[in-house]
């Protein structure tokens, strides 16, 4: 049972540094958990293929591989032609590489620790990963001592957090965190609409509720893009279910929905006692749904954020140059505005935005069509990808590096899969 407890929390850490990458002061600043953990894959990757006699690799991923690698060299030739040394994205298929290694990495080591790595137990990690940042987040700002020990070993621009009073974990802040929080609710609204375990089984049941109404809550007040990921879950809960039997729910089903609906209730009720008892959880929980208060106070739903996004930060090219090959510029915030189309559009062009959105709908395309038992998943995380752009400029290309090596004992496939002889 011991064993059994350590291999998780073991499972949970190393799911963490891959989800939630994160450089330590010890290590060197280019020096991250991401290339750590892809480091291990690559070993991983080797040993595998050794021990099979054959390095077998998705053919859907070679060819997502070249569209990355013919991402890079459009960015390159952009930088070139504006006379800048801006490579942020000229270099994007090393981050690519990074990941497709880093998730390997991780469902080797899940394989081998925890039986299996389908997208169950991918998911199952992920919900334990973001609820232990949730908890961390409230620690360290609550115990002082508690956050002058992270801040002396994690290297993660906590005094910018400090600065502008926002909650942060370990390698978990700001918009990034709030995408992966988002893709996290997603995978889960997946699990709790059709994996029939979830449905029947009472305590799992339990465990995804109440995940999903932490990293909602909790989430938000670090990130509020996290608002995506439980709207997005919600509907994908909501349009599954409607789909099964005709919109007709079994008694499980009902029970199931029952179990949902009262642990959000009561979620609803401590929320309210903590709102009107604790200062700190108050401020926390307007700044987390503050769209929510203004309209509840004022009749208009809005936020800082969303004024600024919508009144200054939707900035073009200004010549028709930049259109096609965008300015070469990208690092140190240079044109003022977060929004992804914007500033993909200013560093490469329209022609790089759009091969960019292409490398993505085919990594959904991909995963959908090795993955038939995955239904909209990949649909799902796709139009994650496109909504975050109209807020930040960053991507979901970690989740679909690592369900390019999910295991095929949950997933009907018919394509040649990078499993090993050790499973």
């Amino acid at each position: 049972m011991l064993k059994r407890i350590f291999i998780s929390a073991l499972l949970v850490v190393i799911t963490s540094f891959y989800l939630f990458p994160v450089a330590f002061y010890f290590l060197p600043d280019a020096i991250n958990t991401k290339i750590i953990i892809a480091g291990f894959g690559v070993l991983a990757f080797f040993y595998d293929g050794v021990s099979s006699r054959s390095f077998i690799i998705p053919r859907q991923l070679l060819y997502a591989g070249l569209l990355a690698v013919f991402f890079s060299l459009w960015c390159f030739y952009c930088i070139t032609k504006n006379n800048t040394d801006d490579l942020s994205y000229a270099n994007y298929w090393i981050s690519f590489f990074t990941w497709i290694f880093g998730g390997y990495g991780v469902c080797f080591l899940l394989r081998n620790m925890a039986g299996k790595a389908d997208l169950a137990t991918i998911t199952f990690y992920f919900a334990l990963v973001c609820v232990s940042q949730c908890i961390i987040a409230e620690w360290i700002d609550y115990s002082p001592s508690f956050r002058v020990l992270v801040d002396s070993v994690f290297n993660q621009g906590q005094e910018f957090f400090q600065e502008v009073k926002r909650l942060y974990g370990i390698g978990a802040a700001l918009d990034p965190a709030g995408v992966r929080f988002s893709v996290t609710l997603t995978l889960m609204a997946h699990q709790m609409s059709s994996n029939g375990e979830v449905i029947n089984k009472t305590g799992l049941s339990l465990f995804y509720f109440s995940a999903f109404f932490i990293i909602v809550i909790i989430g938000s007040m670090i990130a509020r893009t996290t608002w995506l990921g439980a709207g997005i879950g919600l509907a994908y809960m909501i349009v599954s279910y409607l789909s099964l039997n005709n919109g007709y729910l079994s008694g499980k089903q009902v029970q199931f929905w029952s179990l949902f609906i009262g642990l959000a209730l009561l979620t609803l009720i401590v929320s309210v006692i903590l709102y009107n008892t604790n200062p700190n959880f108050r401020s926390s929980l307007r700044f987390a749904f503050e769209g929510f208060f203004n309209w509840a106070e004022t009749g208009v739903f809005r936020t800082d954020s969303t004024d600024k996004l919508n009144n200054v930060m939707w900035i073009w090219p200004q010549d028709t140059r930049s259109w096609i090959i965008g300015t070469g510029l990208f690092e140190n915030f240079v044109y003022s505005t977060d929004i992804g189309y914007c500033r993909f559009t200013l560093y490469c062009g329209i022609p790089g935005l759009a091969i960019f959105s292409v490398f993505f709908i085919y990594n959904g395309w991909a995963l959908f069509r090795r993955f038939k038992s995955l239904s909209i998943l990949p649909l799902a995380l796709v139009v994650v990808n496109f909504i975050v752009w109209l807020k930040v400029a960053t991507d979901i290309f970690f989740i679909f590096a690592l369900l390019f090596f999910a295991e095929e004992s949950v997933q009907d496939t018919s394509e040649p899969t990078c499993t090993s002889s050790t499973t």
